[in-house]
């Protein structure tokens, strides 16, 4: 039986004592997630969009909220105590999307709002998305990098000898196994080395690699999109 369904409900503590609940996305979410997206600084906007923007479109909120939880899973975080008004504040999402062709390999992301970075929620979001895919027969996650990006250099080093890097076009396309975790792993204990894939989110979450138009897809934009927002 699956840990990760419609009736899946979680509660913790972040590292400053900041109550959370998690939770999987559904349409409903559309204002969290709109309000969430306002609160990001214009550095987090770009890392995600590429390019600038002041607000998520009512056909990207549908994409990014309207998911079957099986190809495209959504994971959600909210504080729980909210804004003290009665209005949910979300605090990071994270979501994978199976690739067409590909059953067991996806593209993964996870996003944590400005206020909660540092407090330990990115890595108990990247521990749930893991086994979360691996309920759904995902077995290694696939991201696009700038091959340019002096970081990665120094990233790559911590990658696991199980990674499979190819450069082409300027492009670094990296994929790694699921580290193994159940989906009750307690986020305190060490991060999961297997893969080294907790490295390569956490600086993706601290805007240190550049990635290609890949990305865009998590966000519901899409390359040959005009924005005009800025």
């Amino acid at each position: 039986m699956r840990h990760f369904t419609a009736d899946y409900v979680e509660r913790a503590t972040l590292r400053d004592g900041t109550p959370v609940v998690l939770r999987l996305v559904c349409p409903e979410d559309k204002p969290i997630l709109a309000a969430g997206f306002a609160r990001l600084s214009p550095q987090a906007r770009y890392a995600r969009f590429l390019a600038p923007k002041s607000e998520l479109k009512a056909e990207e909120l549908a994409y990014l909220t309207e998911v079957d939880q099986e190809h495209h899973f959504a994971l959600g975080a909210v504080r729980e105590d909210g804004d003290g008004k009665g209005n949910p504040i979300g605090l990071g999402i994270a979501r994978f999307i199976r690739l067409p062709g590909e059953h067991a390999t996806a593209e993964a992301a996870v996003a944590i709002a400005d206020e909660a970075q540092g407090k330990g929620l990115g890595k108990l979001m990247f521990l749930r998305l893991c086994a979360a895919a691996a309920e759904r027969g995902i077995e290694r996650f696939r991201c696009e990098v700038l091959g340019s990006n002096t970081s990665m250099a120094t990233l790559i080093q911590k990658l696991s000898p199980e990674r499979s890097v190819h450069v082409g076009g300027g492009v670094m396309s990296i994929e790694m196994p699921l580290p193994n975790v159940t989906p009750t792993r307690p986020h305190e204990e060490p991060a999961p080395e297997d893969g080294g894939m907790y490295a390569l989110f956490r600086a993706a979450a601290e805007n240190l690699v550049e990635w290609t138009h890949a990305v865009t897809r998590f966000w519901g934009r899409h390359e040959d999109s005009v924005d005009d927002d800025a």
